[in-house]
């Protein structure tokens, strides 16, 4: 069975774009209501960074089966190749906007990578058999 077959990782997958999403409003709402419009739109901008890059890369890793180890192995390698580039590239957009407050930014797609990581952990807990 490959990975991209295996509907436990697609619900995962789907699972933590969908946990990056919510808190990336959740961030926005809050810095909007404490700090305003710019500091909301700048948190917004960074989780849509991290979402967007992450849907990318989940999209490339899982949207066709893959033959062997080494093409699943290469998928991601690219997959995250891309991520980066999109990452990137979203940061320089905004920097040369010159409007964003970095701070709130950077909450916004921390928030996204540490989702990233912290999902398939309780998802894990939640799953594993109670002794």
């Amino acid at each position: 069975m490959t990975i991209a077959r295996d509907p436990e990782i697609r619900r995962i997958a789907a699972r933590i774009l969908v946990a990056q999403a919510a808190m990336t409003m959740l961030i926005a709402v809050l810095c909007l209501v404490v700090w305003g419009r710019v500091h909301a739109l700048s948190a917004l901008a960074g989780g849509l960074i991290g979402l967007i890059a992450n849907a990318y890369m989940t999209l490339t890793v899982l949207h066709a089966p893959v033959d062997s180890a080494a093409g699943a192995l290469g998928r991601l390698v690219f997959g995250q190749m891309v991520k980066v580039v999109l990452t990137v590239g979203g940061l320089l957009l905004v920097v040369r906007g010159g409007w964003a407050n970095w701070p709130a930014l950077l909450s916004g797609y921390a928030a996204t990578l540490f989702l990233y990581w912290r999902v398939p952990v309780i998802d894990t807990r939640k799953r594993r058999p109670k002794d």
